[in-house]
């Protein structure tokens, strides 16, 4: 049974109409919080997740290692980024359509320790962008952070802005209604045009915990 936690991490992606461009004739109409899709389903397009059926279940999980050397490293099959997850997490890698009818491959990989009714996430997505326009950072961060509230049906407590291997990025700190924070950090890479999201949610709300940490210490970007 999929639990709400895992649930509410598939909900996640990056809404590429919100993702920021700049030049010619790429402005698109801004889309806040409240107009956005709020659960995955209907179609893979830029503002909804892409799905293949029914949700997967979580699987099985064991408290965390003690041993931080015996985290599981994961890269995703791009082999943009590492991270280590306290196991090995469940990957969702599919397909999603811009709404340039590009096509671009989206990949997360998720683990749920249901001993401790915590998950964390990781993905990327490349951004497609028009010919001639850059990567706007700040409206990037801000369609990804608005995304991520909407999705989870939560409401942003904190936003720092931040700096990640030397990139522009932001750590949000959020709630739903339900009492069950997340953490999540972006990262924008410019000059490659991707996005990274960095997330760990805990149900009890507390999400001062050592293994929060240590998975965010530990993603490097492995791709140049």
């Amino acid at each position: 049974m999929t639990s709400k936690l895992f649930a509410l991490l598939l909900a996640l992606t990056v809404p590429l109409s919100l993702v920021g461009c700049a030049g010619e004739d790429t402005t698109t109409e801004e889309t806040t919080p409240s107009e956005a899709v709020e659960t995955p389903g209907e179609s893979p397009t830029a503002q909804t997740p892409p799905t293949s059926g029914n949700p997967p279940n979580p699987p099985n999980s064991a408290p965390p290692p003690d041993n931080v050397e015996d985290w599981f490293t994961y890269e995703p099959p791009d082999g943009r980024y590492q991270i280590k997850f306290p196991r090995q997490p469940l990957e969702q890698n599919d397909t999603a359509i811009t709404e340039n009818n590009q096509e671009i491959e989206v990949y997360m990989a998720i683990y749920e320790d249901g001993s401790q009714g915590r998950a964390y996430m990781s993905g990327a997505n490349e951004i497609p962008l028009p010919e001639g326009a850059s990567f706007d950072v700040e409206q990037g961060l801000d369609g990804g952070r608005d995304n991520a509230a909407n999705s989870t049906n939560s409401e942003v407590e904190s936003e720092e802005s931040i700096n990640i291997e030397g990139l522009p990025a932001r750590s949000i700190i959020m709630r739903n209604s339900q009492g069950i924070r997340f953490k999540l950090m972006m990262i924008a890479d410019t000059e490659e045009a991707v996005l990274y999201q960095l997330l760990v949610g805990a149900q009890d709300g507390n999400l001062d915990f050592p293994e929060a940490e240590t998975f965010f210490d530990s993603f490097k970007i492995t791709r140049s």
